[in-house]
């Protein structure tokens, strides 16, 4: 009797362990945690983004339209309509996007004022681009925001750590992935390349 109930107890002991394996298989070590990458996720996660980059373009055809179909311009207006969109949605959850922002922008997670400030800083960055303004303090300015923001993510995903981006504030979740890198860091690239052009004419 005393054999039978101690094979049942071992018996149990091992049921428990493989149902804990089994009912819990998100629970690994942070180091094993799988990427956010763009094989875990499908088209339909982006199409948030995809819209806001159409308006982006539509936007942008229209100020050309109006203003000149000339490099500069092009330049002035995806950048000025990037961030202003991008602003935009943020203001809609203005404290929802804080929150997000503070957990993998690298002056949020210090400052976290910062969260609240960020926006109107595109906003800003926005009006001037839009207006045409083209002075050497801007575009590293821009260079410096988009650097950051940049580093930022690409620390998180170098963590191998599951999170939603904030680039477009609460209410669109946008997953934070490469995508995120090469959206803001295109900008930088866009700013540096006026930057140069400005100091060579």
């Amino acid at each position: 009797m005393s054999h039978k109930h101690n094979h049942d107890s071992h018996d149990h002991v091992h049921g428990d362990g493989h149902d804990h394996h089994d009912h819990h298989p998100a629970q690994a070590a942070p180091g094993e945690k799988p990427a956010l990458s763009l094989a875990a996720t499908s088209i339909r996660d982006y199409v948030p983004l995809i819209v806001v980059f159409s308006f982006i373009g539509l936007s942008s055809s229209i100020y050309v339209a109006l203003l000149g179909n000339t490099e500069i311009n092009w330049l002035n207006a995806v950048m000025g309509f990037f961030f202003l969109y991008f602003a935009l949605f943020k203001f809609l959850n203005l404290p929802g996007f804080v929150e997000g922002y503070h957990e993998y922008d690298l002056i949020a997670r210090r400052v976290k004022w910062y969260g609240w400030v960020y926006p109107f800083i595109e906003v800003t960055l926005a009006l001037l681009y839009l207006l045409g303004v083209a002075t050497i303090g801007l575009y590293l300015f821009t260079i410096l925001i988009t650097v950051i923001n940049v580093t930022g993510v690409a620390i998180k995903l170098a963590r191998r750590e599951k999170f939603m981006c904030a680039c477009l504030g609460t209410i669109l979740k946008v997953p934070l992935t490469t995508v995120t890198i090469v959206e803001y860091g295109l900008m930088g690239l866009m700013a540096l390349y006026m930057l140069v052009d400005l100091l060579i004419t």
